[in-house]
């Protein structure tokens, strides 16, 4: 089993290998190349390219089904009675407040499942394969800097993915559905606009507010 020196320096390793690798796709979709596709791992679809596999880290933006029941039993003095009620009562109102701020949606972990990004859809193995449909893709939201993306599909809830290997993907997807490397309107930060520079430290795994 590899030490903890062991398994940070893989994950530097991955960091740095991810980031060189979308350095190295935005430069060759600025020169105006497409993406190129890698030999199939999946049964693609006709007319279907596979770009890659990678594990992602991945969160959903909903709600969540919290309730809370409480009650307060006191027996005593009059005075006694109704000081327990009230401390209760205050105890009990902030315990529903934490329940309805659990239930409000939010980014939620959902768990790390190995992605394949293709030019018609992202999958994602939870349980069994599941196809996000880039047709049905409504807004992506790169995050590269903090090594993250958040897909908005229609009909579903957004999906966010992070990673080593998810500011590549980004940069992928972006090439095959508009020809360049960020989506329309998208400004890169400061470190990309150059195209190019030393990979940024891995981020706090802190999910962002919502949409």
């Amino acid at each position: 089993m590899p030490g903890f020196r062991e398994i940070q320096q893989q994950e530097a390793e991955q960091i740095a290998a991810g980031w060189k690798s979308m350095v190295g796709m935005i430069e060759h979709l600025s020169a105006g190349r497409p993406v190129q596709p890698v030999q199939p791992t999946i049964m693609c679809r006709p007319g279907e390219e596979q770009y890659g596999t990678l594990p992602a880290d991945v969160s959903l933006y909903c709600g969540a089904d919290y309730s809370y029941s409480g009650g307060t039993f006191a027996s005593g003095g009059l005075l006694f009675t109704a000081a327990a009620m009230a401390a209760g009562a205050a105890y009990h109102a902030n315990q529903r407040r934490k329940a309805e701020e659990a239930s409000r949606p939010q980014w939620r972990p959902w768990g790390r499942f190995p992605a394949i990004i293709t030019n018609r859809r992202v999958l994602l193995m939870i349980e069994q394969w599941s196809s996000f449909e880039l047709e049905h893709l409504l807004m992506i939201e790169p995050s590269p800097m903090q090594y993250s993306v958040a897909l908005h599909f229609e009909g579903s809830y957004p999906i966010m993915l992070r990673g080593p290997w998810v500011p590549w993907a980004t940069v992928t997807l972006c090439g095959a559905m508009f020809g360049k490397p960020w989506p329309p309107g998208f400004v890169p930060p400061p470190e990309l606009q150059g195209i190019g520079g030393p990979a940024p430290q891995a981020p706090q795994q802190e999910l962002p507010p919502g949409p």
